[in-house]
């Protein structure tokens, strides 16, 4: 089903891709085979698609979405909870309304999500806001922004400018544990994890087995259970061995 002008799609449940060139508006409810918007596209209820959602325009879902997989060059919003089986591109802006399930989170433009954040493996090189817990196995953000809590095995938040512009090598530790990227990331509770590296973070409270806290970080307390390394010019209000 095709939208290349102005329309309407009835709810339903469709045998068909979707695709909207023009301007065009979901009247409630729909199931479909695939969701492609390179125009605006509003949809009044949820959206389910068996595979996936490519969107370069813009498209504003009032509902739920559940896809396969989400590519996001646009601007893409859902009221409600976001579940993606594979994996959610973003290089644009994507705004969920509940949480977010999926497999893998990679975005390099900006992310906001009112609940938490649920995946194996996220990455992001652009602005994150998670206004819950943010939980996944991998945890790579060379970002900016706020997110609620952090949970997960490997946790990097780091930033490769102030390497850039000052010309010092990192710690050991920290060099070994991170990559490139660049941003201040506030977190409102915990972050807790196995591995965790970070730089120019702001959080109460860290607990983890290897932990490195890098230059620009302000930490109230940081428990470990086996290694740290602290930048002298990190603020650690204090340290304890678990």
């Amino acid at each position: 089903m095709k939208i290349s002008g102005n329309g309407t799609i009835s709810a339903g449940e469709y045998n068909d891709h979707i695709s909207v060139s023009g301007s065009g508006r979901l009247a409630g409810n729909v199931r479909c085979v695939g969701l492609h918007c390179s125009g605006s596209l509003g949809a009044a209820g949820y959206v389910k698609c068996a595979e996936g959602i490519r969107v370069s325009g813009s498209c504003h879902v009032q509902g739920a979405v559940e896809a396969k997989e989400i590519h996001i060059s646009g601007s893409f919003h859902a009221g409600d909870d976001l579940c993606v089986t594979d994996g959610a591109h973003v290089s644009g802006s994507m705004t969920c309304g509940g949480k977010v399930r999926c497999g893998i989170l990679a975005c390099s433009g900006g992310v906001t999500v009112q609940g938490d954040v649920e995946a194996e493996d996220v990455r992001v090189s652009g602005k994150l806001d998670c206004g819950g817990l943010l939980n996944a196995e991998r945890i790579d953000l060379s970002s900016h922004g706020h997110v609620g809590s952090i949970g997960g095995s490997e946790i990097r938040i780091h930033d490769e400018e102030w390497k850039k512009k000052t010309r010092v090598n990192r710690m050991p530790l920290l060099s070994s544990l991170v990559g490139v990227g660049r941003g201040h990331m506030t977190v409102d509770e915990l972050i807790e994890g196995d591995v965790i590296a970070l730089e120019f973070v702001t959080v109460p409270k860290v607990v983890g087995r290897v932990v490195a806290i890098g230059e620009g970080c302000e930490i109230g307390l940081v428990q470990y259970s086996e290694t740290i390394e602290i930048h002298p010019k990190a603020k650690v209000g204090k340290q304890e061995k678990i």
